[in-house]
């Protein structure tokens, strides 16, 4: 009788938040798919269309951003009280395009993106947003959804898909989706053994080792005409594969990401995902990662160092601790704000960030002196920046080449972030 009892007192607070999102919601995804367009000073937004996915992997009962590490925001309020009932904060390539050398320049370039919504059964107005130059969310666009009046495409064809680690039900884990990209029909069996190295990467590397208990992954199975993955920046010779992924990305070498976001929208949209990694078949060093978007890696070797990196970038919304590399983003964290990122801090707010954390013993900012090399502490040099920007350790993954070493800052980001969208 008493663990009956236990068991009732453990079910009722969640009674409450579970039907709020039975009220407003259907476990379905809404996908909007949109052309964001513009360049450092201007930025516009096109509808292209509503597509209705598959089912919802997100937390059915954390559904408010608590984080905004990212520079972009969608929020979905009723339409009939204007209550706030979703939101999620996330990155975009225009993010960084409009401070590079072009987009600061003037010149405007669009960018095919989309973002998941829980499916409402009520109308709704979603609302997106992004940061001004002092990091303060502005409402840039509006949206009306009314269930059984709005147009939606549907999308039919679920394509094959193994599971790799798979533990528990989508909105009760953190669904990572391995995508294959440059992998035609014969490379089938090289796909199998790198999604299945790609699994190990993660799960044998802390926090997500902790976490296994709660991290599904599944690899879908997909293949294309051509192997390879294209690497002429000027667009020349582009190979036939799945979602067209290209190095040279915003003019870097090593930046490797995929632009047509419809495209990824399309091939996983039946899938329960909260974030997709795509692996790329081919040697080339490169990769990429933005919050709340996507991840990729290549079968470099470095693959498990860079598999986990980029996931830093794609799930935690970490920023980049190093500060020599050449990037193509110019004045990324302008002076005087503090970055969203958890991971970096200028000191503007610093209570926000790792503060809580520090030895009281340990000096902010912190010398690069041998006693602190272990050390949690304050080291000026981040975020591209070797001026101005700190980050929380000498070394880190998200700084150096270091596999399964994120230090206990970034370690944290990741753990708050699958407490939040994994229902208990």
């Amino acid at each position: 009788m008493k663990r009956l009892i236990l068991a009732i007192l453990c079910i009722l607070p969640l009674i409450p938040v579970q039907a709020q999102f039975e009220r407003y919601f259907k476990p379905q995804t809404l996908c909007i798919r949109y052309l964001h367009s513009g360049d450092f000073n201007r930025q516009s937004y096109r509808l292209k269309d509503f597509v209705l996915q598959g089912q919802w992997a997100g937390s059915t009962q954390h559904l408010i951003d608590p984080f905004s590490y990212g520079r972009q925001k969608v929020e979905v309020r009723d339409a009939a009280t204007d209550s706030l009932l979703y939101s999620c904060s996330f990155n975009s390539l225009f993010d960084e395009y409009r401070t590079t050398k072009e987009g600061r320049a003037g010149k405007r370039k669009s960018f095919r993106e989309y973002v998941r919504i829980p499916m409402p059964i009520v109308p709704v107005k979603i609302c997106f947003y992004s940061r001004n130059a002092q990091f303060v969310y502005e409402k840039r666009w509006e949206l009306q959804f009314e269930p059984g009046r709005t147009k939606m495409k549907k999308i039919l064809d679920k394509q094959p898909c193994r599971s790799l680690h798979v533990v528990e039900e989508p909105s009760k884990a953190y669904d990572i989706l391995l995508v294959p990209e440059g992998y035609a029909f014969s490379d089938t069996a090289k796909w199998r053994k790198d999604a299945e190295r790609c699994a190990e990467a993660i799960l044998n590397c802390s926090p997500f080792k902790e976490n296994a208990y709660r991290i599904n992954i599944r690899a879908l199975c997909e293949f294309y005409v051509e192997s390879g993955v294209s690497r002429d920046g000027t667009g020349k010779r582009r190979k036939k594969t799945l979602l067209g992924a290209s190095f040279y990305t915003l003019g870097t070498e090593r930046y490797l990401m995929v632009e047509d976001m419809w495209r990824l929208a399309s091939v996983c949209g039946l899938m329960p995902y909260d974030h997709v990694l795509v692996i790329c078949n081919t040697r080339k060093y490169g990769g990429g990662g933005i919050y709340n978007f996507h991840s990729t890696v290549t079968d470099n070797r470095y693959f498990n160092y860079v598999c986990v990196h980029e996931l830093g970038h794609g799930i935690a919304g970490l920023a980049d601790e190093y500060y020599t590399s050449d990037v193509a983003v110019l004045d990324y964290y302008p002076e005087g704000t503090e970055p969203p990122a958890p991971n970096i801090t200028s000191l503007v707010n610093f209570d926000a960030k790792w503060r809580d954390m520090l030895d009281p013993e340990v000096p902010v900012p912190t010398p690069a002196e041998k006693q602190y090399e272990d050390d949690l502490g304050v080291f000026e040099g981040a975020g591209y920046c070797a001026k101005g920007l700190y980050r929380p350790r000498k070394s880190c993954t998200m700084k150096d080449i270091k596999y399964d070493y994120f230090c206990p800052v970034c370690q944290r980001a990741f753990q708050r972030m699958f407490d939040f969208c994994c229902d208990k």
